[in-house]
């Protein structure tokens, strides 16, 4: 039995040896990534894009111009949602939903 305490007892050192080896790698890769990404001005949504550029939207998403409710809101670009279909079909007049614009100075 001493022989079996004596292995697990090496085990648990060379696992203590282990993690602190592997800390220190990862540490030392963390520092070699972060100096190549400074040294190519690499930003991260580019890394994490695979090497491709990060895109700048040059579309903004259209403002609500009209709403039913919270969750019931239509740009009034692309398709009808299902509850202006539905007003339409009614013989609702669509501007009772819209939004009034805001100026912002």
């Amino acid at each position: 039995m001493t022989k079996l305490k004596e292995i697990k007892a090496q085990i648990a050192e060379l696992q203590k040896e282990a993690d602190a080896t592997f800390h220190r790698d990862k540490q030392a890769a963390i520092a070699d990534i972060t100096s190549k990404m400074f040294a190519y001005n690499i930003s991260i949504p580019e890394l994490l894009n695979k090497g491709k550029a990060a895109r700048s939207s040059s579309k903004t998403s259209a403002p609500v111009k009209y709403r039913k409710s919270e969750h019931e809101f239509w740009v009034g670009r692309g398709p009808k949602p299902k509850w202006v279909k539905e007003a339409e079909e009614k013989g609702e007049n669509l501007e009772v939903y819209r939004i009034q614009e805001q100026i912002t100075q």
